[in-house]
């Protein structure tokens, strides 16, 4: 007679961690929708541009202000003429008025323009008109006085010693681009082509035979049309990643963090704590949004005043992230209030009643996790909102940050298009301009992405984590 079987010793280790489980579900459901994929891809990069910023030499607080050389500084000197009497120098029209020996100011980039010498107390200027020649150096032009008055003699004129001044050697901003009139021949090399009358209008400088980056590679964020100032638009977009990560994320976690424990205990406890918490969220649902965050960030601080030992950058993002999440998180509490309202007549809930457990285990335990996913589609849905509301109060005109060309992506936007509606579009209706669309694509472009693949991504985890959901 054979011997029985004997019994399979049972495998001996650990079980499975449940969470760990439960990622790996999430995860393969995840990666099965290409939508997702393709908003983590996104917001991995932006991260990346995020951390990039950090190890580059880009100002933190505000972007960097650059200089283009054909807008010339042109020096008039003078002789013969007493202290004290005025004399004018008009340009093109504009005038010049100056008591000293000389006067410095900018003219519009251009081969040649016209100038007149209106000195005051009987003088006559010579020569009293004439060019002023700019092709790509700055120029020295030398007037002299003399007495209109019967019988006087003519004033000898003084010698001097004529200057030119540079543009890259006097102006102290953060950088100069060579750049010359369009339809003038090019001062030198790695110099750029811009309108006539229009010396900051610089349009991308990256080169792809040959491969390069040139000095604007995205362009320059143009004050006004017609002077020689303007901004780095790469340096701008490179440093607002950290920026509209930080404000964007920071507000939607926090009011959604608030707005769920709060909508959840509304929701399971009911009655008279129910009745009060909506009431407490009606009165901050009547806030309006838009005019509390400007009496927060624009009433309650100065330009330069500081909380909490921050500086004034760090205080004006401090006050927009708690003036935004206070009037956020009403919105997260009623959606989550709602959700859980029908969470808690599930079966799992009863079953955790009737085992004995607190109140509180069920709420943090079951009606919370269950009550999440309404929440992904709002947060999507802030999350690119943030960047649109700044850019919108920034279109207004209110001063909400301590520097005006603030290194934000709602904030760069809104500066490029102010720009381009007062300084371009007037100028394209009364003649031939030069529209700078890279101001208005690649600021676009920065937000578009980034709304859209958090929309993905959400989109993408609600399907994943609720079950009801799966495709």
């Amino acid at each position: 007679m054979s011997a029985a079987p004997t019994a399979k010793t049972p495998r001996t280790g650990r079980r499975p961690n449940p969470r760990i489980a439960q990622f790996k579900r999430t995860w393969y459901f995840l990666r099965r929708n290409g939508l997702a994929v393709f908003g983590i891809v996104v917001l991995l990069i932006i991260l990346g541009i995020a951390l990039y910023a950090t190890t580059s030499a880009v100002p933190w607080d505000q972007m960097t202000e650059c200089y283009a050389t054909n807008d010339q500084i042109v020096t008039f000197h003078e002789t013969g003429l007493p202290s004290g009497l005025a004399w004018t120098v008009s340009v093109e029209g504009v005038a010049h008025s100056s008591t000293t020996p000389y006067v410095n100011f900018s003219l519009p980039s251009g081969p040649a323009y016209p100038y007149t010498v209106s000195p005051e107390g009987g003088y006559t200027a010579v020569p009293s008109s004439g060019n002023v020649n700019v092709a790509g150096v700055p120029q020295t032009v030398s007037i002299t006085f003399y007495s209109n008055v019967p019988g006087a003699s003519m004033s000898t004129p003084s010698s001097y010693s004529p200057t030119t001044l540079a543009p890259a050697a006097s102006s102290p901003l953060g950088c100069t681009v060579c750049t010359y009139p369009s339809g003038t021949p090019p001062p030198g090399p790695n110099c750029y082509s811009t309108p006539k009358y229009s010396p900051s209008v610089i349009a991308p400088t990256l080169s792809l035979a040959p491969l390069g980056s040139g000095p604007l590679p995205l362009g320059a964020l143009t004050v006004e049309p017609g002077i020689s100032y303007f901004y780095n638009l790469y340096d701008g977009l490179l440093r607002g990643a950290d920026y509209s990560l930080l404000i964007s994320v920071s507000i939607v976690a926090v009011g959604a963090m608030l707005g769920l424990i709060v909508g959840a205990i509304s929701g399971f406890w009911g009655g008279a704590v129910d009745e009060a918490i909506m009431r407490l969220v009606d009165i901050f649902l009547s806030i309006p949004q838009i005019l509390f965050v400007i009496i927060v960030v624009s009433v309650v601080t100065t330009d330069y005043s500081t909380v909490l030992g921050l500086d004034p950058v760090g205080t004006r993002v401090l006050l927009l992230i708690v003036a935004f999440m206070v009037v956020w998180w009403p919105f997260y509490a009623r959606i989550v209030r709602g959700q859980v309202l029908v969470v808690r007549e599930q079966k799992y809930v009863e079953a955790a009643r009737a085992s004995g457990a607190s109140k509180s285990r069920i709420v943090f335990r079951h009606i919370i996790p269950n009550s999440m996913y309404p929440i992904f589609i709002q947060m999507s849905l802030d999350v690119g909102t943030i960047p649109l509301l700044t850019g919108f109060l920034v279109f207004l005109g209110f001063r909400i940050w301590p520097y005006i060309y603030f290194p934000e992506w709602g904030t760069i936007s809104a500066l490029a298009t102010l720009d381009v509606v007062q300084g371009y579009l007037g100028l394209c209706a009364t003649g031939p301009c030069s529209m700078p669309w890279w101001q208005l694509l690649f600021p676009g472009v920065a937000l578009f992405m980034f709304a859209i693949s958090v929309n993905f991504l959400s989109d993408g985890l609600r399907d994943a984590l609720d079950p009801r959901l799966r495709r």
